[in-house]
């Protein structure tokens, strides 16, 4: 029971935290200077240094080079935020900031040899099956994209293979969402009620969980979430390539995230 002693002080630090930073936050809404943002930013670096800390972590990043290109994440996020949304400043700068980093990762510390490839051809066949979509023609069958974009089916599948790891590795990146907001399919899935200043960053091995759970999901569902999240693609757009209706593929895709919400829902709870 001795730990509980010092519950009390660093409760009383981080309602000092909030306050300075909600008093910041009032100060650059009301004049957004550049001096007012970098204020504002530079008294929430300590969320760059949590995340860029757990993302060194995981990657062969460098911790300073995450923390710089994490700071121009917050730096966006600082210049989008909007008070009167409800959020906390970090609800909405941790997916900025992991986002940034994670971008940096993939485009910098890429560890699939001949990756670069793999990514031009799936984006051959992508655009490939979009213009037959545009054109209301049937979506092309693998092996049929394959023979048509000259290569092996294997080799397709390994492109196929790639772009959803890369996808899997985005999910705390944020996406416009309806009405402008940023919204990452993670945010989506963990209850949004509650967080305090720094919960987000505390939740990261959330996510880890819920990839291996998006993992374990069928190829055409993990399809309709990321393809709606994450590319922000259009209900009907996602039902032609999966043969629903747009309503439909709606539907499946709320059910979805209802279910992953459920499944990840014991270790979702903050405590």
């Amino acid at each position: 029971m001795a730990p509980l002693a010092s519950s009390g002080p660093r409760r009383q630090r981080n309602a000092s935290c909030q306050a300075k930073n909600a008093l910041l936050l009032a100060a650059y809404v009301k004049a957004p200077t550049t001096e007012a943002r970098n204020r504002v930013v530079n008294a929430n670096l300590p969320l760059v240094w949590q995340v860029a800390r757990s993302e060194a972590r995981r990657s062969s990043a460098c911790f300073e080079d995450l923390v710089q290109v994490g700071s121009l994440g917050l730096i966006k996020a600082v210049e989008s935020f909007n008070p009167s949304r409800g959020a906390t400043l970090s609800c909405v700068a941790v997916p900025y900031i992991r986002g940034a980093m994670r971008q940096y990762v993939r485009d910098h510390c890429q560890p699939i040899k001949g990756s670069r490839n793999l990514r031009e051809l799936h984006q051959q066949g992508q655009s490939l099956q979009q213009q037959r979509l545009h054109h209301g023609l049937a979506p092309l069958l693998d092996t049929q994209l394959a023979a048509t974009l000259g290569c092996s089916l294997e080799r397709w599948h390994e492109a196929v293979a790639l772009n959803r790891a890369l996808q899997m590795g985005s999910l705390d990146q944020p996406a416009c969402g309806e009405g402008g907001e940023a919204t990452a399919l993670v945010d989506l899935v963990v209850d949004p009620q509650g967080v305090d200043a720094y919960g987000a960053v505390a939740r990261a091995d959330q996510g880890q969980l819920l990839r291996q759970c998006l993992g374990q999901l069928q190829s055409d569902q993990r399809h309709l979430l990321v393809g709606r999240v994450l590319q922000n693609r259009s209900w009907r757009e996602l039902g032609a390539q999966l043969g629903l209706s747009g309503k439909v593929a709606q539907r499946r895709c709320q059910e979805l995230l209802a279910q992953l919400r459920e499944q990840l829902s014991p270790v979702l709870a903050v405590g």
